[in-house]
C-alpha cells in the first residue's frame, strides 16, 4: 500500500468554488476592443450605447400613399376621397418632401415619409389616376408608419456589461451604427490528457486501450463558451512527464485542465505532480458520486484542475466547477444550475455523506415530470450523450423510493426527443427507426427488463424485450404480466436465430458440455437478458441429462461469472481472443467472422404503451413492423418472420 493516497478531508460540493476563492478571486482577466463581428461569443466588458436615434427617419412600413390622417376621417370603400398627388420618394432617397392638407406623396416600403404626414394607405386601398389618388379606407395617426428615433434613442443602453455579444445582438447593434465593442479576455484552457491506456482518434485500438473522449468533451464546452483551449500531447503515466506537461501547458495558459490520474491508485501520479506547484493542492476529493476524485491546484495566479478519467466522473466535473469558473473569469453572469422537481421512475439510492447524482432521461406528459435513472456507472460514455439531467440525491438521503420527488439538476445541452424507445438493442429494430422516425427518436439500450419498466412507468414510448420464460418456453407475455404492466400493447416481431459464437480455429461447438469438457473460456450474459435465461435454461436440461446439480455445472462452466450486456460484445470478446465461445444471435457471428452453432430461435417483440399509440410517429413504427416480410430481412442473417410477426396482445 506504499505511495497510495487516501482522501481525508473530503470537501462538501457547495464548498469547492468558495474554498477556490479563499485563495484567488475569480475575476475577469482584462479586456480588448473588438470589431463587431469578430466579437460573437464573446462577454461585453462595457455598456454599449446607441449613437444615433433609430429609426434614424420616419419610414413607411408599406407601399402606398404617405397621408394627413385627418384628410382621410369617414372615408369607406362607398364613401371614396380623393387627393392630389404630389410626389414620390423611393426607398433611399433622401429628398425631402413637404405635403399640405389634401396633398399625397407615393412611397415604398422603407422611404421617407414627408412632413407632416402621419400615416401610409397601403396601395390596394387607393386607385391613381392623373395626378390623384382615390382612397378606399381611412387610417388612424400613426397607422403603417415608424417614427424618427421611436424604437431606440440616442445614448439609450442597447446592451449591458456581462451580456454575450449573440447574432441577434449584433444585429441590434449594427443597425444603430455600433462597429466596435469592448469584451472581456478569453480564457486560454490548456486539456493535459494522461494515461498509458488512452489513444488518439483514428488510430486502432488494442484490447485494454480506450479513445481519449474527455479532452474533446472539455475543449467542446470551452469553445462553446467562448474560451480559447488547447489540446495538449498525452502524458504517459510517468511523474516527471505529467509534471513537464502540467508546466508547460501553465506556461501557456490561464487554466490547466489534466485529466486521469486523480484517484487514490498505485499509478494515479497526477495529484502527485500538482502537489509540487506553488502552493499546490488546495482540494483533493469532494464529496459527490460521480466526480469524487477531483483535484483543485493553484500555481501562483494560474488554476489547475485535476478532474477524474471515467466520462460521467469527467462530465459531472466540468458542469459543476469547471464551467462556473471559466464562465466567471470571461465576466459572465453564470447562471445557477437550472433545476426542476421530477417524480422518480425507479427507486434511488444514495450515500450517506455523499452528494450522488443519478444520470436519468427525464419526461413530461404536461401533468408531471417523470425521471428514469440510466443504468450503468461513471464509465459508460452512451450516458453523456442521452441523459437529461441528474437526479440529485442529497447527503441526508439514503434512498429515494419510486414516485417520490427528487430534485433533477437538467443537462443545457439535452435535445428534444419525440419517441423514447428503451430497451433491449437490436439491429433490425434500430434500423427501421432510424428509417421511420430518425432524429425524433432516443434508444436508450438498457436491456429487457429495463425496458419494461421504462413502459410501465411512463418513461418510455416502447419497449424492445426477448425474455424467455422457461417454464412455458413462451417469450416476453408472462413478464409483461408479471410486472402488472398496463395499458400497453405487445407487437409480436420476428425471430432471431440464437447459437454458440466461437473462434472459428476450435472447430465445432456443439453443446454447453463440451464447452465444459473442453474447459473452453466462455463469456455469459447479463441476469435479466433473454440470452441469459436461454442459458441457465440449457445447463439446467445439460446438469439434468447427466444426473448432476446444476450449481456444480455452472461452477465446471469457465466464465460462468463472467458477463456482458449485448450480442455484439459476446462477438467482440470472442474475435479478439479473450475468450473462445459464447451464446448470441447468427447477425453478429457473420459480422464478425466467427463460428455458429444454432440453438434456438428467440422472438423478438416491441412493448408499445397505448398512450404513445397517439403519436404518428409511433404509429408509423408499429406499422413498419407489422408489415415485415421475409424479403425485408435479406441483409440481416438469422432473422425470420412467421404467423405471429405483426399480432397485437393488449395488457
Amino acid at each position: 500500500m506504499e505511495g497510495r493516497k487516501i482522501y481525508r478531508n473530503l470537501v462538501p460540493v457547495d464548498e469547492v468554488l468558495r474554498v477556490l476563492e479563499s485563495y484567488r478571486r475569480l475575476e475577469p482577466l482584462g479586456e480588448e476592443e473588438l470589431p463587431l463581428v469578430e466579437a460573437v461569443g464573446r462577454v461585453l466588458s462595457r455598456n454599449v450605447y446607441s449613437p444615433v436615434d433609430y429609426p434614424p427617419y420616419t419610414r413607411a412600413l408599406v407601399d402606398g400613399f404617405a397621408v394627413i390622417s385627418a384628410d382621410l376621417v369617414g372615408v369607406y370603400e362607398d364613401r371614396p376621397r380623393t387627393l392630389r398627388l404630389v410626389g414620390k420618394i423611393a426607398t433611399g432617397e433622401t429628398k425631402l418632401l413637404k405635403i399640405d392638407k389634401g396633398e399625397t406623396v407615393e412611397v415604398s416600403t422603407g422611404a421617407v415619409v414627408p412632413y407632416p404626414a402621419d400615416a401610409v394607405v397601403p396601395v390596394e386601398y387607393t386607385h391613381s389616376s392623373s395626378g390623384q389618388v382615390t382612397f378606399y379606407r381611412s387610417v388612424s395617426h400613426g397607422e403603417n408608419v415608424d417614427v424618427a428615433g421611436s424604437d431606440v434613442a440616442l445614448g439609450e443602453i442597447l446592451a449591458w456589461k456581462g451580456d454575450v455579444v449573440t447574432p441577434l445582438l449584433v444585429s441590434v447593434l449594427a443597425a444603430t451604427g455600433v462597429d466596435r465593442v469592448w469584451v472581456y479576455r478569453q480564457v486560454r484552457v490548456g486539456i493535459v490528457p494522461t494515461g498509458n491506456e488512452i489513444r488518439p482518434l483514428g488510430e486502432r485500438l488494442e484490447y485494454g486501450q480506450i479513445y481519449d473522449s474527455n479532452s474533446y468533451m472539455v475543449y467542446s464546452f470551452m469553445k462553446l463558451l467562448g474560451a480559447r483551449p488547447k489540446i495538449y500531447e498525452k502524458a504517459l503515466d510517468d511523474p516527471k512527464m505529467i509534471e513537464e506537461y502540467v508546466h508547460r501547458a501553465l506556461e501557456e495558459n490561464d487554466v490547466v485542465v489534466t485529466i486521469g490520474g486523480t484517484s487514490a491508485g498505485l499509478e494515479d501520479y497526477t495529484y502527485r505532480a500538482l502537489a509540487k506547484l506553488d502552493p499546490g493542492i488546495i482540494i483533493h476529493g469532494v464529496r459527490e458520486k460521480p466526480g469524487r476524485p477531483l483535484v483543485v491546484a493553484l500555481h501562483r495566479d494560474k488554476i489547475v484542475l485535476g478532474l477524474p478519467g471515467f466520462p460521467m466522473s469527467c462530465l459531472q466535473t466540468v458542469y459543476l466547477y469547471l464551467i462556473p469558473i471559466v464562465s466567471k473569469l470571461q465576466g459572465m453572469r453564470a447562471p445557477p444550475v437550472k433545476t426542476v422537481k421530477a417524480e422518480v421512475a425507479l427507486p434511488v439510492r444514495g450515500e450517506p455523506g455523499i452528494r450522488v447524482f443519478v444520470p436519468a432521461v427525464v419526461t413530461s406528459d404536461r401533468e408531471v415530470l417523470r425521471a428514469f435513472p440510466l443504468p450503468g456507472h461513471s464509465g459508460r460514455v452512451s450516458s453523456v450523450a442521452l441523459f437529461d439531467g441528474f437526479i440529485v440525491v442529497r447527503e441526508n438521503e439514503e434512498f429515494k423510493p419510486q414516485g417520490s420527488t427528487a430534485e433533477v439538476m437538467l443537462n443545457p445541452f439535452a435535445r428534444q426527443y419525440a419517441v423514447n424507445v428503451i430497451g433491449s438493442h437490436d439491429p433490425l429494430l434500430q434500423d427501421m427507426v432510424k428509417d421511420v422516425i430518425g432524429e425524433a427518436a432516443r434508444l436508450v439500450n438498457i436491456g429487457s427488463t429495463g425496458g419494461l419498466q421504462a413502459v410501465k412507468s411512463g418513461i418510455a414510448d416502447l419497449a424492445g424485450t426477448h425474455l424467455l420464460d422457461p417454464q412455458t418456453g413462451e417469450y416476453n407475455i408472462s413478464y409483461v404480466k408479471a410486472y402488472g404492466i398496463r395499458d400497453a400493447v405487445l407487437v409480436r416481431g420476428f425471430l432471431r436465430e440464437q447459437g454458440f459464437v466461437f473462434r472459428r480455429d476450435l472447430g465445432q461447438v456443439d453443446s454447453v458440455w463440451d464447452v465444459v469438457e473442453r474447459d473452453l473460456h466462455f463469456v455469459n450474459r447479463n441476469p435479466g437478458s433473454g440470452t441469459r435465461v436461454l442459458i441457465d435454461k440449457m445447463l439446467e436440461e445439460e446438469a439434468r441429462k447427466r444426473g448432476m446439480p446444476v450449481d456444480e455445472l455452472k461452477t465446471g462452466l469457465r466464465g460462468y461469472t463472467f458477463e456482458v450486456k449485448t450480442h455484439e460484445a459476446v462477438a467482440y470478446l470472442v474475435a479478439r481472443g479473450v475468450v473462445d465461445v459464447g451464446v448470441a444471435i447468427r447477425l453478429v457471428a457473420e459480422k464478425y467472422n466467427l463460428g455458429f452453432r444454432s440453438l434456438a430461435w428467440e422472438r423478438y417483440d416491441v412493448l408499445v404503451s397505448k398512450k404513445s399509440l397517439k403519436k404518428p410517429e409511433v404509429v408509423a413504427l408499429v406499422e413498419r413492423i407489422k408489415g415485415l416480410s421475409q424479403a425485408d430481412l435479406g441483409s440481416y442473417p438469422g432473422y425470420r418472420v412467421d404467423g405471429e410477426t405483426g399480432r397485437e396482445i393488449e395488457f
